[in-house]
């Protein structure tokens, strides 16, 4: 038996606290006697256009109490009142937790998620989001990931794209990031992207990201807009380079033998208020990127870098092969040629190429 960390014992004890349902094969709720589903989140901005896991869930509750005529009651917990992100997912894949939103972390139980991680490899989020919601390739790499993990995918948004951020200098170049330490979400691909670009790879938890920038512990990190503004960021780092080396998800999963325990009416009403919640959050993530976004750093006195397509080309150059040889090695070179053809396509098929 695996030895459960003491972060996890208290915040699977903190989800029993407040109550469980007992997975069964024949959940019958009803407005009489609904059936509770808690969802947990890693942010808690209540302003939508800025908490894009929030924005997620709060339409996911609505959407489904509405629809079920509350016969499903839904419990949100942002501001990572169930502990982090990895936690709530685990609880989520044990059973201890109905659902979850949230980004990266999927990685760490099924590490094809990390195909779309490839450094560059979405122009915009026209193709990044067309090819996670509509193709057949992403379609079959989530009913394998129920298969294997029993996490089911209900949305999946755009976290936004991300871009290098640091205290130091102006990156223009690959060249422009060594001798600098960057802060990383825990998770291999990140790393492995950013030793690719030349910098050095540090993995730091959200929560003590801010503190680590303002004590130097490391120079610079990588994060979309609207997460510099969540976290202030712009308070401790002077220099931002859009690049967009990384498009970055935020997912909306729920326990499979929970979700296949209810009614058939009320998994389809589950299921369209998770495809409903996951546009929004992709909404809300377009207003905090790119009609605040920029405004906002802007206004607090970041110098912002928009390298030419010359230099993202030397970005692309610089990481893709290496990043491509090492994903292949880890989940398979016929995944990995699989996204890249479906990109190829989407590009072909929305007129981008």
């Amino acid at each position: 038996m695996k030895k459960i960390s003491i972060v996890l014992f208290i915040s699977l004890l903190a989800v029993a606290m407040i109550g469980s349902n007992v997975l069964a094969k024949d959940l019958n709720p009803s407005p009489e006697n609904p059936v509770t589903l808690r969802i947990g989140a890693g942010d808690a901005q209540e302003d939508l256009a800025v908490g894009l896991e929030y924005t997620i869930i709060k339409l996911f509750e609505s959407m489904v109490e509405t629809n079920t005529s509350g016969a499903i009651q839904v419990e949100i917990f942002p501001g990572g009142q169930l502990g982090s992100l990895m936690s709530m997912l685990e609880a989520v894949q044990g059973g201890q937790l109905e659902a979850m939103s949230g980004t990266g972390v999927i990685t760490s139980i099924y590490p094809e998620w990390q195909v779309f991680s490839i450094p560059y490899l979405f122009q915009n989020s026209d193709i990044a989001m067309s090819v996670m919601n509509e193709s057949d390739f992403m379609a079959d790499i989530y009913e394998d990931m129920r298969e294997e993990t029993g996490v089911r995918v209900l949305g999946v948004a755009q976290n936004g794209f991300r871009h290098f951020t640091n205290n130091e200098r102006v990156i223009k170049t690959p060249e422009d990031l060594k001798g600098l330490k960057f802060r990383v979400m825990q998770g291999q691909i990140y790393q492995k992207v950013v030793e690719a670009a030349g910098g050095t790879a540090t993995p730091i938890a959200w929560s003590e990201l801010y503190t680590a920038l303002q004590t130097g512990v490391v120079d610079g990190q990588e994060n979309p807009i609207s997460a510099i503004k969540l976290g202030s960021l712009d308070e401790v780092q002077k220099y931002i380079t859009l690049d967009g080396h990384l498009w970055s998800e935020n997912f909306l999963v729920i326990n499979d033998e929970f979700f296949n325990s209810l009614p058939k009416k009320y998994q389809v009403e589950i299921l369209n208020a998770g495809k409903e919640a996951a546009l929004a959050g992709t909404a809300s993530e377009h207003i905090a990127s790119y009609v605040n976004g920029v405004n906002y750093v802007t206004e607090k006195g970041m110098s912002i870098y928009r390298p030419t397509p010359a230099e993202l080309e030397l970005f692309k150059a610089k990481t893709q092969p290496s990043v491509i040889e090492w994903l292949s090695s880890e989940i398979g070179s016929d995944v990995v040629e699989g996204m890249l053809d479906t990109v190829e396509k989407y590009e072909k098929k929305l007129g981008y190429k």
